[in-house]
């Protein structure tokens, strides 16, 4: 029974895995410390078994399947501002067996990501998201996993939903991508028959929201139709010179498929580089 990890590739690309003997490791929101504001906060500092210090200890009541229970505290670090933790804090956690993960209805992970590792040149990874509609899916839109999405279903119907993440200082950004999230029968995609989705920044905390642009290469799709888009599609805007923003989000007008009383959309990922 000892520690070890396993190096992501492919879709896992920039993340690790942690095992314990036979037992595959997953980060519990329902063990992350006090401050952290969900799962989607976590990341490692690097691969290095030491400095990962995997260490067993009792598990908690709510994780106790048996007498013997163990969760893992691990050595991680904040990967965006969450509560009074500062993007890059260390920051220590407990993880559990994949068998307990999720036990109390929480939400868990097993491949986390690397700190400032990956190549993508992301500025949005440190910041903090929102949307219009809280929705019913429990995903992230930035966390370079663009299979957990995000909704703004509701039941009702919208004029506008938009997906922002904001920054805790302005940086250089030259290109947004939006990843679409998913279809559904009852909507899912943005409905451009009055124009597509348009790339909003900020430049400043309390400043007004600027159109930059618009999401060109968006398919023709309807309230009805998603226009042959597929989940996982991306979309690019490239602004004609860099601009230093504290915001950035993607607007558009929601799709009701089959439910003409409701209207929704999904997010899979946003992220904007600065080249």
């Amino acid at each position: 029974m000892k520690p070890r990890v396993v190096v992501g590739d492919h879709l896992n690309e920039g993340k690790v895995a942690l095992f314990y003997g036979p037992l595959v490791l997953a980060a519990d929101e329902a063990l992350l410390p006090t401050g952290a504001s969900g799962i989607s906060v976590v990341s490692v500092a690097n691969s290095d078994l030491t400095a990962l210090g995997v260490t067993p200890e009792p598990a908690p009541e709510q994780f106790k399947s048996w007498p013997g229970a163990r969760v893992f505290r691990v050595n991680a670090v904040a990967r965006k501002p969450t509560g009074t933790i500062k993007a890059g804090a260390p920051m220590e956690i407990r993880m559990a067996p994949f068998a307990d993960a999720g036990s109390s209805g929480s939400s868990y992970k097993v491949w986390l990501p690397l700190w400032r590792s990956l190549v993508s040149g992301n500025v949005l990874l440190e910041g903090s998201e929102s949307r219009s509609r809280p929705g019913n899916q429990d995903g992230s839109i930035n966390d370079e996993n663009p299979q957990a999405i995000v909704v703004t279903f509701d039941g009702k119907p919208a004029a506008e939903d938009w997906y922002e993440v904001s920054l805790a200082e302005p940086t250089a950004i030259q290109r947004v991508v939006f990843t679409h999230g998913r279809n559904f029968p009852d909507g899912g995609w943005f409905d451009v028959s009055g124009g597509k989705p348009r790339v909003q920044v900020r430049l400043s905390a309390d400043g007004e929201w600027q159109n930059v642009g618009e999401l060109g290469d968006y398919p023709a799709t309807t309230a009805t139709s998603n226009g042959g888009i597929k989940g996982g599609q991306k979309f690019n805007l490239r602004l004609t010179a860099p601009m230093k923003v504290i915001a950035v989000r993607v607007v558009g007008k929601p799709s009701s498929g089959s439910k003409r009383e409701q209207a929704f959309s999904s997010c899979g990922e946003l992220e904007a580089f600065a080249n």
